[in-house]
C-alpha cells in the first residue's frame, strides 16, 4: 500500500476511472452484474465516470455505455494510453504528443526479423494499418467493424501516430528489448498492455504519454485533486493511472508489477466481478 488504508466514497471520491480490458470487462467485453450496479450507483451519486484505455478513441469506445446497457454516457474518456482525451461538451478528441513518423519508421525497421505483427491506428478503427493479416486482425474486423489495410514499413510510417502496437510471443519480448536498447535515445517508451498465455501486446509511445498524464489533463481541466479520484487497472500501462489517482486498485488478474504499486488488489478477478465486488465491500459498505 502506498498511500493510506482506506477511503470513504461519500467523503472523498468525485471521479471514477478504469481501464476497460481485463478491468471493467473480460471475455466478450461484457460487464458483470456487480460492476454494472456499482457504476449506476456512482453515477446516481454524482460521481464522474470515465474510462482509460489503450484503444484509440472513437464511437466504439464512447458508445460502450449503450453496449453495456448503462443508463448514462461516460463523462470522459482517455484513449491511446493517455494520448487521447475526450470529455462531455467536447466536439473533438484532444490528441497529445504523437509519435513522429520518422521515429515510427526507425522502430519498425528495428523490429524487422522478429515474429510479430505491428499495428498503426491511422484513423481509429476506421483505418488500421498492419504488417500482416492474422487472427487478431480478423477478430478486430469482426468485433469492431474495423477497416484493415495490410502494408509494408513505408505504408505504416506515412504519418505521425499515437502508438505502435506490437503483438508477439512473450519469448520475443525480451529479444525485442535487447535489440532496441542501444537505439533508445529517450524519444519513445515501450509498455506491455496485454498478456494471455504466451501472447503479449507491447506498445511504443512518446515518453510523455501515459494514462496518468491523460487523467492529470482531465483533473486540471475540471479542478479535481488526486484525492478525489479512484482508479482501477490490471496491466503495466495502468500503473501511471493508479499512481496519479488518490486511490489505485489493481484487479486480482493483474500483473505482478501493477499489484506492487497499487493501494489495493481486488479479491476477485474481472471474470469474477472483481471491480464491482471491491466497490461494494470496501467503498460503499465501508
Amino acid at each position: 500500500m502506498k498511500k493510506r488504508e482506506g477511503y470513504n466514497m461519500n467523503d472523498h471520491i468525485k471521479v471514477f476511472v478504469a481501464d476497460i480490458d481485463g478491468t471493467l470487462a473480460g471475455k466478450g467485453e461484457r460487464l458483470m452484474p456487480h460492476t454494472r450496479e456499482a457504476l449506476e450507483k456512482m453515477h446516481q451519486d454524482g460521481i464522474k465516470i470515465g474510462v482509460a484505455t489503450g484503444r484509440p478513441l472513437d464511437s466504439r469506445v464512447l458508445e460502450k455505455p449503450k453496449f453495456w446497457n448503462l443508463s448514462f454516457d461516460f463523462d470522459f474518456a482517455i484513449g491511446m494510453n493517455g494520448g487521447d482525451l475526450w470529455q462531455q461538451g467536447d466536439e473533438e478528441i484532444n490528441h497529445y504528443y504523437l509519435l513522429d513518423k520518422k521515429k515510427v519508421r526507425l522502430i519498425l525497421e528495428l523490429l524487422q526479423g522478429f515474429d510479430l505483427n505491428a499495428i498503426i491506428y491511422e484513423k481509429g478503427y476506421d483505418r488500421i494499418l498492419c504488417l500482416r493479416m492474422d487472427e487478431f486482425m480478423k477478430d478486430s474486423m469482426e468485433r469492431n467493424n474495423s477497416h484493415v489495410i495490410v502494408g509494408d514499413i513505408d505504408r505504416l510510417s506515412q504519418c505521425d501516430t499515437g502508438k505502435i502496437e506490437v503483438h508477439c510471443l512473450a519469448s520475443e519480448k525480451e529479444r525485442i528489448l535487447e535489440k532496441l536498447a542501444p537505439y533508445d535515445d529517450g524519444s519513445w517508451v515501450m509498455t506491455q498492455t496485454f498478456a494471455v498465455g504466451d501472447n503479449v501486446t507491447i506498445e511504443f509511445l512518446d515518453p510523455r504519454v501515459n494514462k496518468g498524464m491523460g487523467l492529470e489533463k482531465y483533473m486540471e481541466h475540471n479542478g479535481y485533486a488526486p484525492d478525489e479520484v479512484i482508479g482501477f487497472g490490471d496491466m503495466e500501462n495502468d500503473i501511471p493511472l493508479l499512481e496519479k489517482a488518490g486511490w489505485g486498485v489493481c484487479l486480482a488478474n493483474g500483473s505482478a508489477q501493477t499489484k506492487q504499486i497499487a493501494d489495493a488488489v481486488t479479491d476477485y478477478t474481472v471474470e469474477e466481478d472483481g471491480l464491482g465486488r471491491y466497490l461494494e465491500d470496501h467503498i460503499f459498505n465501508a
